[in-house]
């Protein structure tokens, strides 16, 4: 697959204005599950009838003759059994749909939030990135298996049974169809507030999950601080919150079932007093006759729940398609956050044996939210280039990085490599040059050896060795009990900051790349332990382009070239 495919296939679902048509889309390959769905769902519809026709028959019989036909028993039995049969291979069929449907979008999600990379924490802390892939995604189960399903099912069987009571009774017509838009209007009414306490909860429960992750990276240093209490009472009183919102979820849905419930049952109270009046001869308008035989009256009676069945389905199920909307306007958060182009074209960077300009940056900025992130800077760096970026915090020099790693593309300027906008560049190609050493380097839960080959193919034990000794890591692995089996956390629990750079430093020689991008890679260390690591890095980045972006707390001498990033812009220190 191309970079334009993927690009393609990352921007699908892109263009939606809103939630629902969101939903719909999503549908996709399974549109073909929903088809079957539909028809099932018509098939019981118009076996509806034949059950009512049966067993109206059945109890005409035996209240105006005394007698019982068994033709209409099992023809009814029948209708019934068969009703059930295809309602179980309706909802089999929807929950795989459904169950397909998530598992793709949440592959999408993922794939997505690898490709934004750092990017993704302008959306959220990734506690609450993760809410949303799994709980936010698990959250659209109810709209693709009971909700989409039912919309069909109500449009399908009120239409049959209008159809049939129409030539049966004129006045049982206009009831049904007079009251069904009212069941209609009070469900959408009351689904609208659901929709809104949907969002609260779902907003709520991310805030619960960053915190719950922050007080557990931070754990250790609020025992230190004595400040454990004060931390377990902000999580208490976020956990009530999202108690109190999904209780108010809950009330909101149980008013909507009620409120339908009670309209349809007036409604099916009409029919009966109407058909009951009718057969006693009592109706004002029509004395001393009746408007319907017995049978007609059992018919359309049997009728009427089945009419506002569906309709009381869909009111149970409609804050399923409000709690999908809640969920997928923070999912589309995801998806829309990749500003690249679609329409790029696939450009293969050069691989130069000769000195020459890599990286060219002219009158490159950066603006977020009418806030300039990177002020206009231009400059270049050869190949082989060692450079030293420095300068204060939020002047621009982790955004410069996030260009450079090809997550970011909404710059003006230019940032070219080997004489190619990064924007037109085949990311994947360029992204196997580089090693980037961030601030605090993201690990797996496994063990070091894990973590130092993910992603990286046919390495050898005599590698992995070299990578070790050459960033001098193989010291302290040798006096760990398990060596290089030693679990590692996400955080990295049991190494101090040093020997997580030093591990980063290995990772970055096993991938052979040849361009190196750090980010602070001494922010969190002592004096002696980053002039340890400056070192290191200095004697492993020989005969490499280097960029290491930090503050001037830590001067690094051995560079070629020391930039200096200001709010004014960028100048060379002599």
């Amino acid at each position: 697959m191309n970079q334009d495919s993927k690009n393609k296939e990352r921007h699908q679902g892109r263009s939606f204005t809103n939630e629902t048509l969101f939903l719909k889309d999503l549908v996709g390959f399974q549109r073909i599950k929903y088809r079957y769905v539909n028809v099932l769902g018509m098939l019981a519809g118009l076996l509806i009838v034949v059950q009512a026709w049966a067993l109206s028959n059945l109890f005409a019989g035996l209240v105006s003759f005394n007698t019982l036909s068994f033709f209409m028993l099992i023809l009814g039995l029948l209708a019934w059994l068969l009703r059930s049969v295809l309602h179980l291979i309706r909802d089999l069929i929807a929950s795989e749909a459904s169950r397909n449907i998530r598992f793709n979008l949440r592959k999408k999600l993922l794939s997505e939030l690898t490709f934004l990379g750092p990017k993704r924490s302008v959306i959220d802390e990734d506690a609450a990135l993760s809410t949303r892939v799994y709980e936010q995604v698990d959250a659209l189960d109810d709209y693709y298996s009971r909700y989409k399903p039912q919309t069909f099912m109500v449009t399908v069987v009120p239409f049959i049974i209008l159809l049939t009571v129409l030539p049966i009774s004129l006045i049982t017509f206009f009831i049904f169809l007079l009251t069904a838009p009212l069941v209609i209007f009070f469900m959408v009414l009351v689904g609208h507030k659901a929709a809104n306490a949907n969002r609260k909860q779902f907003s709520v429960l991310a805030m619960l999950s960053n915190q719950f992750m922050d007080m557990n990276q931070g754990l250790s240093e609020l025992r230190r601080l004595s400040r454990v209490k004060d931390a377990r009472e902000r999580l208490s009183s976020s956990a009530k919150a999202y108690q109190s919102t999904s209780m108010g979820v809950l009330r909101l849905a149980f008013l909507s079932t009620a409120t339908l419930e009670l309209f349809a049952s007036l409604s099916i109270a009409m029919v009966a007093l109407y058909l009951g009046l009718g057969l006693l001869e009592k109706l004002p308008w029509q004395l001393g006759s009746s408007p319907v035989t017995l049978t007609n009256a059992f018919f359309l009676l049997l009728l009427a729940p089945e009419f506002y069945l569906p309709l009381r389905q869909l009111g149970q199920d409609y804050h399923a398609k409000q709690k999908a909307e809640a969920a997928a306007s923070g999912i589309l958060q995801i998806l829309e956050a990749s500003t690249s182009d679609s329409s790029t074209t696939q450009v293969h960077l050069k691989d130069s044996e000769t000195p020459q300009t890599l990286m060219l940056f002219d009158s490159l900025s950066l603006d977020a939210n009418k806030r300039t992130r990177l002020v206009s800077i231009s400059g270049h760096i050869h190949e082989g280039e060692r450079i030293w970026l420095s300068g204060e915090s939020g002047v621009g020099k982790s955004s410069l990085l996030y260009i450079l790693l090809g997550f970011e593309d909404s710059y003006r300027g230019q940032c070219l490599i080997d004489g190619i906008d990064i924007k037109q560049a085949d990311l994947s190609q360029w992204r196997s040059r580089l090693a980037w050493i961030p601030q605090s380097p993201e690990w797996i839960n496994g063990t070091i050896r894990q973590n130092l080959t993910l992603g990286l193919s046919n390495l050898d034990s005599a590698s992995i060795h070299d990578a070790l000794e050459k960033s001098k890591a193989n010291i302290f692995i040798k006096k760990l009990p398990n060596g290089l089996d030693t679990k590692l956390s996400e955080l990295g629990t049991g190494l101090s900051g040093g020997q997580m750079q030093r591990l980063s430093i290995a990772r970055a020689l096993l991938s052979n790349a040849d361009v190196w991008l750090l980010d602070e890679p001494c922010a969190s260390l002592d004096q002696e332990t980053a002039e340890a690591v400056l070192e290191t890095i200095n004697r492993v980045s020989e005969q490499k382009t280097l960029l290491v972006v930090s503050h001037d707390t830590h001067p690094i001498e051995w560079v070629d070239k020391h930039w200096k990033l200001t709010k004014e812009g960028l100048y060379e220190v002599a």
